[in-house]
C-alpha cells in the first residue's frame, strides 16, 4: 500500500475530526462526486485550494450521458435550460462554400437528450454548487492538501489553509479530483504517463463581428473555419461571452515538441493578446471576423496523459487527475464527471457497510480502459488534424480543393452521424468485462448486456408518465422484474430474502404491459422490446445507471448469488472496514 507523508509537523497542526470521504478539488468532477455522496447521506468533506469556483467557460459542451446522470438529482433539465441544445455545425470553406449539420437532434430514441448541450463549465459548476449549498454542503476553499499517510483502517490527512494553519483529518478514503497537477497523485507516487505537445493554440471567450463585406455568424451555430493558413472553431457560448473561439495558425509549426523533464505539467506562461488572437482568426477566416471585448483569453498547451493507476489502496484519482487529452470530441469534463459517478456509489455502499470493500476494485477496472480508449482516440484524431492543417503545399491544396467537396456529403450521412453521436455522447460506454457485472442464465439474446448503460424508455406509473431511467437510477440497486405479476408468483420467498438481507440498498420494481398498482406499465411493449424481453426477464440496475445483472425467465437464484458476492447483510458488515 502506498504511503505519502511529506509534512513537517507543526505547532499549528490542529486535531480535527473524521469523515468517511475527503474530496480534494471542487471542479466538475469533485462536485459530481459530492453530489452523489450527499444523495447517499455519506459524511464527506470537499476542499479546494482556489478562492472561488471557475467563472471562465473552460469546457463548453455537456454530453448526453452526463446529462442523464444528473437526472436523479433533478438537475438535468435545469442544466439544459441554461445552455443551447439546438445548435448547428457550419463548415466554412474558401470560396464561400459551406456545409451544415444539425447538432440539436441526432435521432437517438433511447435517451431524453439526443443532442450536444453547449453550456459554459462555469454554469455547470454553479448548478452543482447551488445544489450542494441548498443541502448544507460547504466547499472549504483556500484549503490545500499538505500530505497524508495511509494504514489498514484509513488515511490520516494534513490540510493547510491560506494562513498556513494545518489540521489533521482522519478519513476512510481520499479522492483526488484536483486536476492535471494533482497533489494527491504526486504524493501517491502514481506515474502520469504520456506526452506533452507545444501547439500554437489560442482560446478566447469574446464578442465577434463580421468584417465589412463579410457575412455575420449565424447564431446558435458552431462555426468551423479550416482556412488556408489556420483553423478556428467558434462555439455559441452565451455567457460569459457570446462566443468561444479556439484558433491555431498554421504559419507556425504544428509538429509535436517533446517537453523537458520536469516541465511536463507547467502551464504556458506567455499571455495571449487580443492582437495575437485576431491574427489567428484572420489566418483561418481570411480576415472575415473582428474580435472584441474579451472576457477570458489564454494560450493552451495540449497533453495526452493518463495515470498508470486510478487507485493506491484507500486513495483514488478521478477526472483530470487521472487523464488529460486534447479537446477533440469535447469529452474531458464529461469523462471526469462520469468517473465520479462510477466511484461515488461504490464508495457510498462500502462506507455504509452495504458492500464488501472488494467492490472498489471495479472502479479502476471499469474506468481506466475508458480513459485509455479516449486518449488513444483523441491522440489519433488530433494527429490527423495537425497533419491536415500543416502549412505544406499538399495539405493546403487538400483543404482548399478536396475537403470542401467531400465534407458536406460526409456529415449528412445518417449512419455516420448516428455512430459519431453514440461515441461522442458517451452513451456507448460500457463495462461488459468488469467482474462486478454478470450475465445470468438463461441468457437474454437481445437488449443491453450486463455492463451496458440502461436505455431509457417511456412508461407509466400509477397513471403518471415517467421513464425507466427516472424510476430505476438512484441511490439503490433496482431489481426490475419484467413480465406479468403471475410470472413471478413463485418468486415471493426469494424477493423476501433479498429485501430482508439488504434492506434499503435494494429496491424491487416491476415492468409489465398490464396495468397494476406500483407497476411500471409498458402498454405498447416498446420498453420491454428495448430490454430484449419477450415473455419475462430480470434486470438489476446499478445506482450509476448501468446493468449489473440480467437474465431471461423468472429464476432468481443466479441473481441472489451475484448479489451475495459483494453486497453485505447484517451478519457480514463487521468485515467492511478492510481494503482488498
Amino acid at each position: 500500500m502506498t504511503e505519502a507523508w511529506n509534512i513537517a509537523t507543526s505547532a499549528d497542526a490542529l486535531a480535527s475530526g473524521s469523515t468517511d470521504i475527503l474530496i480534494v478539488g471542487a471542479g466538475p468532477t469533485g462536485l459530481a462526486l459530492a453530489t452523489q455522496l450527499e444523495s447517499f447521506h455519506i459524511p464527506f468533506r470537499l476542499v479546494d485550494r482556489s478562492l472561488d469556483r471557475a467563472h471562465e467557460s473552460r469546457a463548453a459542451a455537456v454530453q448526453a450521458r452526463t446529462i442523464e446522470m444528473l437526472q436523479p438529482y433533478g438537475l438535468a433539465d435545469a442544466l439544459v435550460a441554461r445552455g443551447n441544445a439546438s445548435a448547428n455545425l457550419e463548415l466554412h470553406f474558401d470560396g464561400g462554400r459551406t456545409g451544415e449539420l444539425p447538432l440539436g437532434d441526432f435521432g437517438a430514441t433511447d435517451t431524453r437528450f439526443p443532442f450536444i448541450l453547449f453550456v459554459s463549465q462555469a454554469e455547470t459548476e454553479a448548478l452543482l454548487g447551488e445544489y450542494l449549498a441548498a443541502r448544507g454542503v460547504t466547499i472549504e476553499r483556500r484549503m490545500e492538501l499538505a500530505g497524508y499517510k495511509t494504514d489498514t483502517k484509513g488515511v490520516e490527512v494534513v490540510l493547510r489553509d491560506a494562513g498556513g494553519v494545518e489540521q489533521r483529518v482522519r478519513t476512510k478514503y481520499l479522492v483526488g479530483c484536483d486536476g492535471a497537477h494533482s497533489t494527491v497523485r504526486k504524493l501517491a507516487g502514481i506515474p502520469f504517463e504520456g506526452d506533452a505537445y507545444l501547439q500554437s493554440f489560442m482560446l478566447g471567450d469574446v464578442e465577434l463581428d463580421a468584417s465589412p463585406g463579410a457575412a455575420p455568424l449565424s447564431p446558435d451555430t458552431v462555426h468551423s473555419f479550416p482556412g488556408r493558413y489556420g483553423v478556428a472553431m467558434i462555439f455559441p457560448l452565451g455567457k460569459p461571452a457570446t462566443w468561444r473561439v479556439i484558433a491555431m495558425s498554421t504559419r507556425n509549426s504544428t509538429r509535436p515538441v517533446k517537453v523537458a523533464p520536469g516541465e511536463e505539467n507547467k502551464p504556458m506562461t506567455t499571455e495571449l493578446t487580443l492582437a495575437e488572437l485576431q491574427g489567428a482568426i484572420d489566418d483561418a477566416t481570411a480576415s472575415a471576423l473582428r474580435v472584441r471585448d474579451p472576457v477570458w483569453m489564454t494560450h493552451f498547451r495540449l497533453h495526452h496523459r493518463q495515470a498508470s493507476h486510478y487507485r493506491a489502496g484507500r486513495v483514488f484519482l478521478a477526472g483530470d487527475a487521472a487523464h488529460i487529452h486534447s479537446p477533440v470530441g469535447a469529452q474531458g469534463m464529461n469523462t471526469g464527471m462520469q468517473d465520479a459517478w462510477n466511484l461515488g456509489w461504490k464508495l457510498a455502499f462500502v462506507a455504509r457497510r452495504a458492500a464488501d470493500a472488494s467492490l472498489l476494485d471495479s472502479y479502476e477496472a471499469e474506468r481506466w480502459p475508458v480513459g485509455h480508449a479516449l486518449l488513444r482516440y483523441t491522440d489519433r484524431i488530433f494527429g490527423l488534424f495537425t497533419r491536415a492543417m500543416s502549412s505544406g503545399g499538399l495539405a493546403s491544396w487538400v483543404r482548399r480543393n478536396v475537403i470542401p467537396r467531400i465534407a458536406p456529403a460526409v456529415i449528412r450521412a445518417e449512419w455516420l452521424r448516428t455512430f459519431a453521436f453514440r461515441f461522442v455522447s458517451e452513451l456507448g460506454i460500457g463495462y461488459r468485462k468488469s467482474d462486478a457485472v454478470v450475465e445470468g442464465t438463461p441468457a437474454l439474446d437481445r437488449g443491453p448486456r450486463a455492463g451496458d448503460r440502461l436505455p431509457d424508455a417511456a412508461v407509466m406509473l400509477n397513471g403518471r408518465a415517467t421513464t425507466l431511467q427516472h424510476e430505476l437510477v438512484g441511490s439503490r440497486l433496482h431489481v426490475l422484474l419484467c413480465g406479468g405479476a403471475e410470472a413471478f408468483s413463485e418468486s415471493a420467498d426469494a424477493l423476501e430474502r433479498i429485501t430482508q438481507r439488504y434492506g434499503d440498498s435494494v429496491a424491487v420494481r416491476r415492468l409489465s404491459r398490464s396495468p397494476a398498482l406500483d407497476t411500471l406499465v409498458d402498454a405498447s411493449g416498446a420498453a420491454l422490446a428495448r430490454l430484449g424481453v419477450r415473455a419475462s426477464g430480470v434486470y438489476v440496475v446499478r445506482p450509476d445507471g448501468y446493468v449489473g445483472y440480467r437474465c431471461a425467465g423468472v429464476e432468481l437464484g443466479d441473481m441472489e448469488r451475484w448479489m451475495s458476492g459483494w453486497l453485505m447483510d447484517t451478519n457480514r458488515r463487521s468485515r467492511a472496514d478492510g481494503v482488498s
